[in-house]
C-alpha cells in the first residue's frame, strides 16, 4: 500500500514539507522493495532508515516549534514520542515474526494512516499559527 503525496498535505513550511515528501518517498520504497521480493536484509536497511528519517524529522519539527514558541508543542511532541513507540512496538514483531505479510500489513497501515492523519492535523496546525502569526523560524 503506498502512500501518495497530495498537495492538500502541504502545511505552507518549505522545510517541513519537503521533509514529509522524503518520509513518503522513504516508506514508498520499503513497501516497493518488499512487494518486489527484494532481500530480505535490504528491506530491513530500508525500514531501519525510514524510522532514522522520522526521527530525525521529528527533531527538526520540535526544533522549530521551540523556536517559534509553537503553543500546542508539548501535545505535539507526545504524539511524535507515541510514534516512535508503536514503531518500536512493530520492530519487536519483526524480530519475533519475520518480515512476514502480517507484519508488513500492519506497518504500513499503522504509517500511512498515521502520516497522513498527523500532517494534515497536528503539522498543519504549527503551519496555520507560524503563517499567522509574526513568529518565524
Amino acid at each position: 500500500m503506498l502512500v501518495q503525496w497530495r498537495d492538500d498535505l502541504s502545511i505552507g513550511m518549505l522545510e517541513i514539507d519537503v521533509q514529509h515528501k522524503l518520509l513518503f518517498d522513504k516508506f514508498n520504497a520499503f513497501v516497493n522493495a518488499y512487494q518486489s521480493n527484494q532481500d530480505q536484509d535490504e528491506i530491513m536497511r530500508m525500514f531501519w532508515f525510514l524510522e532514522a528519517y522520522a526521527v530525525t524529522h521529528f527533531k527538526e519539527e520540535e526544533k522549530l516549534m521551540q523556536q517559534v514558541r509553537y503553543p500546542d508543542y508539548v501535545a505535539h511532541r507526545e504524539k511524535h514520542l507515541a510514534f516512535i513507540d508503536q514503531i518500536n512496538q512493530l520492530k519487536e514483531r519483526l524480530k519475533v515474526e519475520g518480515l512476514s505479510q502480517n507484519v508488513v500489513n500492519s506497518m504500513t497501515n499503522f504509517i500511512t494512516s498515521w502520516l497522513i492523519d498527523h500532517i494534515s492535523t497536528m503539522d498543519r496546525a504549527i503551519g496555520r499559527f507560524v503563517n499567522n502569526s509574526s513568529a518565524s523560524p
